[in-house]
């Protein structure tokens, strides 16, 4: 007896609107005019190599890495984790010799649900990916992360805890408008926060990219799109900690022997370091808006 056809991938278009909460872990490579090497497994098979693949331009500067749990959203709850490395070089406007521009791009990041891999895909140009994430809370308040290819949900490629911090034992107000401010766009040196995010290919059909994807879900974005994400919420300071001693032991999750002190295991998502084990955020009652992207030129 044949299995049943899988359902129907919904269009949902910008613009978005999202709710939930999410951990920033703040990431920081010196910035450097001539092109540095991006961390091994930075891009997913699927775009490394293709137009998707911006390597050769990556200059360092702020990054961050999101965790994200939505709440709601225009394709329904759903989890995230991704990765922004910094910031990558674009021709002038004169297409010529002219000083490049810079700025930001998300390179690798998966989510929980293929309506929102298709859709992030089709509507900004975002490289997603499904997988499965396995939160779990202790009774301390620590928080632990481990996330999977849907075709080995045993076997994480990623794991990170987060546990409170007494930085802030008060929640205080965060918004992105801030980035816009002078004092913000000078410390950015001027490059703007946003997200410019290069055409994507899709898989070819029945392509599950060894990771057990649903090919249909993996489109194609045909153009270079500029976006500039909204949030807003209440962030308190978290500690970043590899997964807990007590979490390890061969046959739990087929991990053994893993070097998990940068998070990723180096292939399903980069090993990094944060910017300061003390300096991260998690934010409640997040709002984010994703609008209708504009069509980079040139």
């Amino acid at each position: 007896m044949a299995a049943p056809a899988p359902q129907a991938i919904p269009v949902c278009s910008a613009p978005w609107s999202l709710t939930g909460e999410g951990w920033i872990l703040p990431l920081f490579t010196p910035f450097s005019k001539e092109p540095i090497p991006l961390p091994s497994g930075a891009y997913a098979p699927l775009e490394r190599g293709s137009k998707a693949d911006l390597s050769e331009r990556y200059h360092g500067g702020f990054g961050v890495v999101l965790v994200v749990r939505y709440e709601s959203s225009n394709v329904g709850p759903y989890d995230e984790l991704m990765i922004i490395p910094g910031l990558f070089s674009h021709p002038g406007k004169d297409g010529g010799g002219g000083e490049p521009s810079y700025a930001l791009a998300i390179t690798r990041i998966y989510v929980s649900t293929v309506a929102s891999v298709a859709n992030g895909r089709r509507e900004w140009g975002i490289p997603k990916h499904r997988a499965v994430f396995d939160f779990q809370i202790s009774s301390s308040g620590r928080t632990t992360l481990s996330v999977s290819h849907p075709s080995s949900p045993s076997t994480p490629f990623f794991r990170i805890a987060f546990r409170p911090s007494r930085l802030t034992p008060l929640s205080i107000p965060i918004r992105t408008s801030w980035l816009s401010t002078r004092l913000a766009r000078v410390c950015m040196a001027g490059y703007e926060p946003a997200l410019v995010q290069p055409p994507l290919p899709a898989a070819e059909e029945g392509d599950d990219q060894g990771t057990g994807q649903r090919a249909d879900a993996l489109v194609a974005s045909e153009q270079p799109y500029r976006v500039e994400p909204s949030a807003a919420g209440w962030a308190r300071a978290v500690v970043v900690e590899a997964f807990p001693e007590e979490e390890e032991g061969e046959g739990k999750d087929g991990s053994s022997g893993r070097d998990w002190s940068g998070f990723g295991d180096g292939e399903g998502f980069p090993h990094f370091e944060v910017y300061g084990a003390r300096l991260n955020l998690h934010v409640q009652g997040l709002e984010m808006g994703f609008p209708v992207p504009s069509v980079v030129e040139g």
